[in-house]
């Protein structure tokens, strides 16, 4: 579905979420706004071609350094189109610094309550740390991840399953 161009950092660009996905996040950014942080998105769902065309102009420039932070299409987060990369107007719109914003302390404190959790935290065993880079997975996930301190990857995907089908049947 497509976003209203006044969640975009860039208003000349397109940003597409999971319809199911688009009332959790309207609701957090209107809440952040409420509590004096702006969130602007920066990148949202990325087709196949699009992850490929990402990934390949990465690798001429990074070689193999770009593998550290950059998926093989078809395996981006940012494909299942619940996944978000956020900016502030601070950061010009973009991604160096994020983790030292009000807009990421709002983040780790409350996303988790409209269904959002950070995919790559310090030390993950993935890629860089990536605190621009939020997924939905739904409010009861996202709630237990955040109260047991534990993100995404560190749950099995068995136990993942009993959480996201319901969000995704």
């Amino acid at each position: 579905m497509l976003l209203e161009t006044r969640y975009a950092y860039d208003e000349t660009k397109e940003f597409y979420l999971a319809k199911e996905v688009v009332s959790f996040f309207e609701d957090m950014i209107e809440n952040a706004k409420e509590d004096g942080v702006d969130l602007w998105v920066v990148s949202a769902y990325r087709s196949f071609e699009t992850q490929t065309d990402l990934k390949s102009a990465y690798t001429v420039t990074y070689g193999s350094g770009a593998n550290a932070f950059s998926a093989d299409q078809g395996y981006s987060e940012h494909q299942l189109g619940t996944t978000i990369d956020f900016t502030t107007k601070d950061l010009g719109g973009g991604l160096s610094g994020f983790q030292n914003t009000p807009a990421y302390t709002w983040l780790t404190e409350k996303a988790h309550k409209y269904g959002f959790t950070l995919s790559y935290p310090p030390n993950n065993a993935y890629y860089i740390f990536e605190p621009w880079h939020w997924r939905f997975v739904g409010t009861e996930l996202a709630r237990d991840l955040h109260d047991d301190d534990k993100y995404f990857y560190d749950l099995d995907q068995r136990t993942l399953d009993e959480y996201l089908i319901s969000i995704f049947d």
